[in-house]
């Protein structure tokens, strides 16, 4: 007989309680923000803010689930989004069948001794008129920079959100200097948004409770689309998350599902469900990862200045003394952006030398055949982009035994790519994500650093092929 495991949730004057197991984890706001959130919809979103948070522990527990109160209408939504992006965890442990995992999930029974099975929600509508503002979920990756840069040329009005994962002590040291710096530099604030609960996401073993962390944020920032009027959530998802592959079994992944354009769509739902209009989206879905760099920082270099592409492992040495370890595939990926764009990997303070050293060559998808030790680079589908960074460097005159590895194993494939390889990953596509209010404006922007782009890499390889 499996053991159950029981999940109660309180309403507080400024938040949320859940409790598991005697222990407490609470999820607290402003004061000035949680007011602003309807009273007749706090049962409502409690309900949805326990389930969103602790959906995956039966996988962690072998057992069952029971939640003390009403099924929240948030469930059909996270549902999904949990289906699709579980598999996600084949990259990281090739042992593992797609098909055990869904067969897993649909067997553990989640939802348990439910009390209040017939007890419909209260409250009125709630009509809210919306401001020209945008939330952004901020990093200071290049995805949120570029956001955040697009947004002030706009003239939209932006409030800063950093979540702060409690396993993640690493990452919140460097980015609450970063923060400060920021401030002085923009006098722009970025909240810190503390998230006790996370401790309860898997810390080793499967990425049960990591799956679906942006969802839950989307969720989690719920009062402040209320507070703020914002129009607008912003999320920093480029047009590469959309990619997918077949399994060994032939299931279609997509190892970031929930960056997808799919998962936004159905993200939608939540500010719907609580009667209120804001966009869930991200500007940077039209381009590839190599064009926002450029964009970055040829547009915006005081912005791009403070950028930070890290995994930030607690495990690596480096990460505790320098915002890029130079030990991640994150800080390879974006080392070789650099090097294509022609852009001082120094002034990001990314400070490592060796990063073409033959003893880094795990870390670039290129050369580690799919066996890359994060779900996306694992996947192998960041290759090809990666293919067209390393000709770019080389052309741009880089130097490293990567680079003369590159040249030995590559190079004529780069060569018979290159002009396709080019027009893919400088190209601008879909923008489903983007509201109709801006997107005409962004488009209008991406396509003149695109032409920017363009002319910077053939006036770049034609001086290259002269020499």
């Amino acid at each position: 007989m499996p053991k159950t495991l029981h999940v109660f949730r309180k309403i507080l004057k400024n938040g949320v309680e859940v409790k598991i197991k005697q222990k407490k984890y609470k999820i607290v706001y402003p004061t000035s923000i949680w007011e602003k959130l309807p009273k007749s919809l706090h049962r409502m979103f409690a309900d949805g803010i326990t389930y969103a948070s602790t959906w995956h522990l039966p996988f962690i527990t072998d057992g069952n689930v029971a939640y003390h109160f009403s099924h929240p209408p948030i469930e059909p939504v996270f549902f999904k989004i949990l289906l699709y992006s579980m598999p996600t965890n084949i990259f990281e442990y090739t042992n593992v069948l797609t098909s055990e995992l869904i067969k897993k999930f649909y067997n553990v029974n989640f939802l348990t001794q439910y009390k209040g099975l017939n007890h419909a929600y209260s409250g009125k509508k709630i009509k809210r008129v919306l401001k020209e503002k945008a939330i952004i979920l901020f990093s200071f990756g290049k995805e949120s920079l570029l956001t955040f840069g697009l947004l002030e040329e706009l003239d939209v009005k932006t409030e800063l959100i950093f979540m702060k994962e409690p396993q993640s002590i690493v990452e919140n040291s460097h980015k609450k200097k970063l923060t400060e710096k920021f401030y002085l530099a923009f006098k722009k604030k970025v909240a810190f948004f503390p998230l006790p609960i996370g401790k309860l996401r898997e810390a080793s073993g499967f990425y049960w409770g990591w799956d679906i962390i942006l969802s839950q944020y989307a969720f989690f920032l719920l009062p402040y689309y209320f507070s703020y009027h914002a129009k607008y959530l912003f999320f920093g998802n480029e047009n590469s998350c959309n990619f997918h592959l077949l399994d060994k079994e032939g299931y279609r992944i997509n190892p970031v599902f929930e960056q997808s354009v799919s998962s936004m769509q159905f993200l939608q739902d939540i500010p719907k469900l609580f009667f209120i209009n804001t966009h869930i989206g991200s500007l940077v879905e039209p381009i590839h990862e190599i064009f926002i760099t450029y964009i970055l920082h040829h547009r915006y270099p005081e912005i791009a200045a403070f950028q930070m592409s890290c995994f930030s492992d607690d495990e690596i040495k480096a990460s505790k003394k320098k915002r890029w370890c130079g030990e991640c595939e994150k800080c390879a990926r974006l080392y070789i952006f650099f090097k294509a764009l022609g852009i001082s990997p120094h002034k990001t303070g990314l400070t490592t030398t060796d990063m073409l050293s033959l003893k880094k060559a795990d870390l670039y998808p290129l050369f580690n055949k799919g066996e890359g030790k994060s779900m996306y680079g694992g996947s192998g589908l960041g290759r090809d982009e990666q293919l067209l960074a390393f000709y770019l460097a080389y052309k741009n005159g880089a130097k490293g035994e990567l680079i003369e590895k590159f040249r030995l194993l590559y190079l004529p494939e780069a060569e018979r790519k290159k002009d396709k390889l080019i027009k893919k990953y400088f190209g601008i596509y879909s923008s489903y994500s983007l509201p109709p209010t801006l997107r005409r404006r962004i488009v209008r922007i991406f396509q003149k650093e695109q032409q920017k782009a363009l002319q910077y890499i053939n006036t770049m390889l034609n001086s290259s092929n002269a020499r």
